[in-house]
């Protein structure tokens, strides 16, 4: 199994993470892809490292995955498809979770059925299921909750 390290990303990580990113997003099932990597890049430069707690998970010397997350939210949570189901979502997963015991919300696609069991695995229930009408993709989401370990 390969080793996995979670730390905290700096500004420098942007194009790395946006190489894990960008794929990540392209492989979700039902999901258009509706922003270039540019635009990916722009958004995890200057909104995402700026406004959110950013972690990378590291594999094998290469960013695989990202988490970004505020007080209450995990905004984005993202794994490269080349390491899908080594563990790497869960390591981000857990260590958001351990950052804010006291509970986090989240938005995830409905048709995202691997991202959706695993947040129902790690305590997370689902809370409100929407049309998509409210995001930019127009896809049926899920918000889900988990009331923290407090």
């Amino acid at each position: 199994m390969t080793k996995i390290t979670i730390r905290p990303a700096t500004p420098d990580d942007a194009a790395a993470i946006a190489r894990a990113f960008t794929p990540a997003r392209a492989a979700m099932p039902g999901v258009p892809v509706i922003h270039t990597a540019e635009e990916d890049l722009w958004f995890i430069t200057h909104k995402m490292l700026p406004e959110c707690s950013v972690v990378v998970a590291e594999a094998g010397g290469t960013i695989a995955g990202v988490a970004a997350y505020t007080d209450t939210w995990l905004e984005q949570l993202y794994v490269d498809p080349a390491h899908h189901r080594k563990g790497i979502g869960l390591a981000l997963l857990t260590h958001v979770m351990r950052e804010r015991p006291q509970g986090l919300e989240l938005w995830v696609f409905q048709s995202n059925t691997p991202a959706r069991a695993l947040y129902e695995s790690q305590g997370f229930r689902c809370v409100e299921m929407t049309d998509g009408q409210s995001n930019e993709e127009k896809c049926p989401d899920a918000r889900y909750s988990w009331p923290g370990n407090l």
